[in-house]
């Protein structure tokens, strides 16, 4: 079974752009290999038949919408870029590191009484009002780019939507393509931080990381059940191409391959980044496919990108470095 992802913008673009790549290259026998032995495994689920909120603290469906989007708009990034320790907080006894330690310290703040999820205080939170929400033993990375985002988001949404990412998804149709209308479309189109485009080798290219991470959450928890769950494509970030590197679907360059393994920066827009995220798109949908061919219960891409993102979260070093808001 083809997925309908091939057809939609993000993986169509990519799809087009990945013939042009040089620093990075997809083994189409190791797809097929992969493919071969990660059939017979159970996925996670997709969701979306019932509401199942992860903060049940927040019974209204709406301000789980809201939580997910205003969220996922600063969810980048937690890697220190000097030193490669990765952002964390500490909670009853544990360490809860990246977007897991985010999560927590705005469900306190909203226990607290900050109203962190409402559209005027998005548009007017300072760098020291967020930093003192998302305290932690080191300072959260790029901290002045997520008030920035926050600010923009938080000026949209009460300018056009009573201050509510609610507001806004109620506006879209269930879809994530509708002939530009769909809630996916929309959210790139409509707030910034969301729009993930590039040029790659003179093609132009979506990638919609984070855009495409909030409609899935939405859908996955049973917020907004998309109807077209299977034109999303993988959700490209720092994980998800180290883990196909390490299983060897992706072979990088050797000037490539040693900056990453060396730390150094891979600039932001540039043709390695470029690379690695398109790359990244091409060859799960790929994996994706390979897999339905070989199984009876059929998958979408997001099920196999988790697969990945989960299994090597914790595991996988080195990772590929880029300073940026998108991922």
């Amino acid at each position: 079974m083809t997925s309908n992802a091939w057809k939609a913008s993000v993986l169509a673009s990519c799809a087009t752009a990945s013939p042009l790549c040089r620093d990075v290259t997809i083994d189409d026998e190791q797809v097929s290999a992969v493919a071969d032995w990660m059939c017979f495994e159970v996925f996670a689920p997709i969701g979306g038949a019932q509401p199942d909120p992860e903060r049940p603290f927040l019974t209204d469906p709406d301000d789980q919408i809201d939580f997910a989007l205003v969220t996922t708009a600063i969810n980048f990034a937690y890697t220190d870029f000097e030193t490669g320790v990765p952002w964390s907080v500490e909670h009853e006894g544990r360490e809860l590191v990246d977007a897991d330690g985010m999560f927590l310290r705005f469900e306190q703040a909203l226990a607290a009484g900050v109203p962190v999820l409402e559209g005027a205080w998005l548009a007017s939170v300072t760098e020291e009002q967020l930093a003192e929400v998302l305290h932690g033993p080191r300072p959260i990375p790029l901290l002045g780019e997520r008030v920035r985002v926050l600010n923009e988001i938080g000026a949209v949404l009460v300018e056009r939507y009573d201050g509510r990412f609610s507001t806004f998804v109620a506006d879209c149709p269930p879809r994530a393509y509708a002939d530009g209308a769909g809630l996916l479309e929309r959210l790139t189109s409509e707030f910034a931080q969301f729009d993930d485009s590039s040029i790659v080798h003179g093609v132009p290219v979506r990638i919609d990381k984070l855009a495409q991470l909030g409609v899935w959450t939405l859908h996955r928890l049973g917020l907004v059940l998309l109807e077209d769950l299977d034109s999303l494509a993988v959700f490209a970030d720092y994980i998800v191409p180290a883990a196909l590197r390490a299983l060897r679907v992706l072979r990088y360059s050797p000037a490539l391959a040693a900056a990453v393994d060396d730390g150094r920066i891979v600039p932001s827009g540039s043709d390695w980044e470029n690379e690695i995220r398109v790359q990244t798109i091409v060859a799960c949908a790929r994996i994706t496919d390979a897999l339905n061919e070989r199984r009876a219960e059929p998958v979408v891409n997001a099920q196999v990108d988790y697969r990945f993102w989960s299994a090597f979260h914790d595991l996988i070093r080195p990772h590929h470095l880029t300073v940026t808001t998108r991922y």
